[in-house]
């Protein structure tokens, strides 16, 4: 009689590796080399704002010491219709402060709080990191990027897409700036160049959008945060842009409450409405 064959072959061991990977992909939602999709670009961004707020809660600011005048933590999403690359699909966190060494003479740097002043300095913590492969942000309605709402089957023609499947980001509850490079009207945008050495706005930076966090960890909006993506395509020439939407019926958000926590969910409708409980 032959001895009994133990253990497995390596094609066996292969075999059963790829099936295990196929079923951890069915349930999480994940396919290969996307990224992690729309849920992912979804967990993504909320845990970022939730790192934005610890900032802001810790007061990090851009020196050794952790001291900072007048911080502000923000997350900025690229709104530059020239780099069809990055447009809508990169994000990074910005920290603003006063440098005290730009100061003059016998002022006080705690009485600054202007970011369109020369001693106001922005920096960027980390690199800009990008959305998951295909998966967008959706601006505020009225953006300059042309939206197109997902092909509808029966006539073959672009949707419109629905006022709640727009991101809405309320203006800035402070006056922050006096200046065009920092805008506080609803949707707040600033220029600036994700550096991390601090450094004043500058008109040569590109325009991002932003959500604020206070140093007490909650939203410096006045009204809703609500940020939505989809899986889309982006069409550009290099000076105008248009987003087509891919599908109706997946969306993901990612909701600021008024106290600075997140909120997340696949179905605008519920997060965006005025009546809606999530925000509030």
């Amino acid at each position: 009689m032959t001895r009994a064959r133990r253990g497995f072959t390596l094609i066996e061991l292969l075999v059963v590796i790829t099936i295990i990977l196929l079923i951890s992909a069915l349930f999480l939602g994940i396919s290969t080399g996307d990224g992690g999709g729309l849920k992912g670009g979804q967990r993504i961004i909320a845990s970022t704002i939730r790192s934005v707020r610890a900032m802001a809660l810790m007061n990090r600011g851009a020196y050794s010491t952790g001291m900072t005048y007048n911080g502000r933590y923000r997350l900025l999403i690229l709104n530059d219709p020239t780099d069809p690359v990055n447009h809508l699909h990169q994000f990074v966190v910005a920290v603003g402060c006063v440098d005290s060494s730009k100061v003059s003479a016998g002022v006080d740097p705690s009485s600054i709080s202007d970011t369109a002043n020369s001693a106001y300095v922005w920096y960027a913590p980390e690199q800009p990191t990008s959305l998951p492969n295909g998966v967008y942000f959706i601006p505020p309605k009225g953006s300059t990027t042309t939206i197109n709402g997902p092909v509808d089957p029966d006539n073959g023609t672009r949707a419109v897409l629905s006022n709640n499947q727009y991101s809405v980001i309320g203006p800035i509850a402070d006056t922050a700036s006096s200046g065009v490079l920092d805008t506080t009207t609803s949707p707040p945008k600033m220029l600036f160049t994700p550096v991390n050495q601090p450094q004043a706005l500058n008109a040569g930076g590109k325009s991002w959008y932003y959500i604020e966090l206070q140093s007490s960890g909650a939203s410096n909006h006045l009204g809703k945060v609500v940020l939505i993506f989809a899986n889309a395509a982006l069409r550009s020439d290099g000076k105008t842009a248009e987003l087509d939407i891919l599908n109706n019926n997946q969306f993901a958000v990612v909701a600021v409450r008024p106290n600075g926590d997140v909120v997340i969910s696949n179905d605008s409708d519920e997060i965006t409405p005025s009546n809606s409980k999530e925000l509030k």
